[in-house]
């Protein structure tokens, strides 16, 4: 890879330095770990012709820099009283509006997901439990008398 990039740019340098008028100078390289050796090649090249159309600007006129006419231009409008006033509106929204409040209502926002209330509601059933005497937890969820398990078919 490296020496088809040296080849590539010794071939530019000598394009460049015959189109200026430079004398050329010979390029020689070798690689110190395969022994290969690069050189300019000796075959002459027929040259490129000269374009016979010079190149011509756009006659399209080009953008107005916006940034001439008003150097705060913020990208909103291209008046520059009404640039500002939208500028300061979409903070005003995008800030006060959003951050502020957005921030406030979730910071306000009540129990969700109801984990306090469970909390609440498991303390209020085991001051219950202890004071009528009964068991904290017991090992059914449901009262066995209330399951109806279906009728052995055997």
């Amino acid at each position: 890879m490296a020496s088809g990039l040296l080849r590539l740019c010794s071939r530019r340098l000598l394009a460049a330095a015959v189109t200026r008028g430079l004398p050329a100078a010979r390029v020689r390289w070798e690689s110190s770990s395969s022994r290969a050796v690069i050189t300019q090649s000796v075959v002459p090249r027929k040259r490129a012709p000269d374009p016979a159309a010079s190149w011509q600007e756009d006659p399209e006129p080009e953008d107005e820099n916006l940034y001439e006419k008003n150097p705060d231009y913020h990208g909103y409008d291209e008046n520059p009283t009404v640039d500002i006033w939208n500028m300061r509106a979409v903070f005003f929204f995008g800030i006060s509006i959003v951050l502020i409040l957005g921030s406030t209502f979730v910071a306000y926002v009540p129990d969700y997901g109801m984990h306090e209330w469970a909390r609440r509601e498991a303390e209020r059933l085991v001051k219950y439990r202890e004071a009528n005497g009964l068991p904290i937890m017991e090992s059914n969820y449901f009262h066995p008398s209330k399951i109806q398990l279906p009728k052995d078919e055997n």
